[in-house]
């Protein structure tokens, strides 16, 4: 019988391997496609996430799915476009 750590390694090994270099990630039926980022999971397990880092359904590995469409996530689409020179972040307690 396997351990539970050996277990979760490969519940984490086979989501990872779902996962080619031309695919995104959508959350269940949600018509939201996210980037994927890689994720720590249960035991330090790596698991493929959206970028954006929105929730997932308590960590459930199966709740998401590879997807080939284009990224639709705002927040993920922003992650990857640098800001545009001139924009500069504001000072939260700025000095008086």
């Amino acid at each position: 019988m396997p351990s539970p750590r050996a277990t979760l390694a490969a519940i984490a090994a086979t989501a990872r391997d779902a996962y080619g270099p031309a695919h995104h990630m959508r959350v269940r039926a949600s018509g939201i496609v996210h980037a994927v980022t890689l994720t720590r999971w249960l035991a330090g397990e790596l698991l493929p996430g959206p970028a954006c880092m929105v929730g997932v359904s308590g960590w459930d590995p199966y709740a998401a799915h590879p997807d080939p469409g284009e990224v639709t996530c705002r927040r993920c689409l922003r992650l990857r476009t640098p800001e545009p020179p001139g924009v500069e972040q504001l000072e939260l307690f700025p000095a008086a």
